[in-house]
């Protein structure tokens, strides 16, 4: 199926809110060789990191993820709590009487003052408070995904139908070098005629020594070979394409050997035709491979 192939090009957003805290997983993603994964994640939430790579891997083969996590108090939520130490209030307490009866203070210290000294009160941290904060992180990182994905498997729909478009032009600049080849080869032929005619005074040649020349300047001349290749080339392409399994490497490697034929045919043109031919052949190789290093 065409719309199974993926770009790695893509953003996915997702979220859960549990026990009074929501988090946001935002993904994104682009070109690259290999899985190269960016990890972000709120402060004391370094431990669930490993958790939140595996889950990426086991959906992911290529690209460049970044992949931010954030954390949100809900403003109407009760699960927030905050602890007071009072131990350590008493001791205030008692070191401000201890104080006020040595330079004669009888003002008593007001409870409000007390709570306010360091350390009687603390806010608990909101991941304190929600029970398994791991499965909470991983559903938005899942939701993040699918949508990430859903976006990346439109993108490579897109790619794949550009992509088809193209190597039906490489393939049709192939059969216009068919057909100047042919042109090429007897044009060949007519030169190598007239030169030795030329060279010969009484302009008789001998027909095997003609034939022989004609065959090695042919050789020189010929893109058979080549042309085959680059054809085989198109519809392995076609083939990779078709599938359902990542092609992004595969057909960089097809696209690089496409190249090479097309080097061989310009360097072998003798025809002007032929040339301008070669050059529009390796200008649409060239948007292939730029669109092929964007699928997976």
């Amino acid at each position: 199926m065409v719309g199974s192939l993926s770009s790695m090009t893509g953003y996915g957003l997702g979220e859960e809110e549990r026990s009074g805290l929501r988090v946001v997983a935002e993904l994104r993603s682009v070109n690259h060789r290999f899985l190269d994964l960016q990890l972000k994640v709120p402060r004391g939430w370094a431990h669930l990191e490993a958790g939140v790579a595996a889950r990426v891997r086991d959906r992911l083969t290529r690209g460049r993820v970044e992949v931010l996590i954030k954390r949100e108090k809900l403003a109407q939520s009760s699960g927030a709590e905050f602890c007071i130490d009072e131990d350590l209030a008493a001791r205030y307490f008692e070191a401000a009487e201890r104080i006020a009866q040595r330079v004669s203070v009888t003002e008593p210290l007001r409870v409000a003052e007390l709570l306010r000294m360091p350390g009687v009160v603390e806010l608990r941290e909101v991941s304190e408070v929600v029970e398994d904060e791991a499965d909470l992180v991983l559903v938005a990182v899942d939701r993040a995904l699918d949508s990430l994905i859903v976006m990346r498997e439109q993108e490579g729909s897109n790619l794949v139908v550009d992509l088809r478009s193209r190597l039906d032009r490489v393939d049709a600049l192939r059969t216009d070098l068919e057909a100047l080849a042919r042109r090429q080869v007897e044009a060949a032929y007519v030169r190598l005629r007239a030169r030795l005619n030329d060279l010969l005074e009484d302009g008789q040649l001998d027909p095997d020594r003609l034939a022989q020349e004609a065959a090695l300047l042919a050789d020189k001349a010929a893109i058979d070979e080549e042309l085959t290749r680059l054809r085989s080339h198109v519809e392995l392409s076609r083939v990779a394409l078709d599938g359902s399994e990542p092609v992004g490497k595969r057909l960089n490697f097809l696209v690089q050997e496409m190249g090479r034929e097309a080097n061989t045919c310009g360097n072998k043109a003798a025809l002007s035709e032929m040339s301008a031919v070669v050059v529009e052949l390796k200008s649409e190789l060239e948007k292939i491979r730029e669109q092929a290093a964007n699928l997976e």
